[in-house]
């Protein structure tokens, strides 16, 4: 059972989010009421309130997240770390400038809640390994832009 943290991302979150990025499941609900989920690996927190997540503008987790205007990301890490996060979305952009693929969604952060269990520890979690070369470089130039915009 997890405790709720907040409305915001706490300092440590919030610390992370400013500089790196994680892989975790970000959760929609599509036009027919199913809930999806899809990893996702590309967020930026500006400030404690709000996280920027990049996500190919033309997937089902884009356009069901400006539809419903709400998305859950939860997030599996080493350190013990397992938590949730709830929030309202708007259209940050809808086409970056280092891909015509990719738009910027603008999480309003609602809700933090720990996924920690009393009798578990989470020795790590959900790890990616880019395939290419070229591929690392144009996640770095995503991320980079990413982490250039300001509220």
């Amino acid at each position: 059972m997890g405790n709720i943290m907040g409305s915001e991302l706490p300092a440590n979150l919030y610390e992370f989010f400013k500089v790196n990025t994680m892989t975790g499941v970000a959760s929609t609900v599509d036009d027919d009421g199913y809930p999806r989920g899809a990893p996702m690996s590309m967020f930026y927190a500006p400030d404690t309130k709000t996280i920027l997540m990049a996500v190919q503008n033309q997937s089902a987790t884009f356009h069901n997240a400006c539809s419903r205007g709400t998305i859950a990301l939860t997030f599996i890490s080493g350190g013990d770390s397992a938590f949730t996060i709830q929030a309202e979305v708007k259209v940050y952009k809808e086409i970056m400038e280092n891909s015509k693929y990719i738009g910027v969604l603008c999480l309003n952060i609602k809700n933090v809640k720990s996924n920690v269990a009393d009798d578990v520890e989470v020795k790590e979690g959900i790890k990616i390994v880019f395939r290419s070369q070229r591929w690392k470089e144009y996640i770095s130039k995503i991320l980079s832009e990413l982490r250039s915009y300001t509220l």
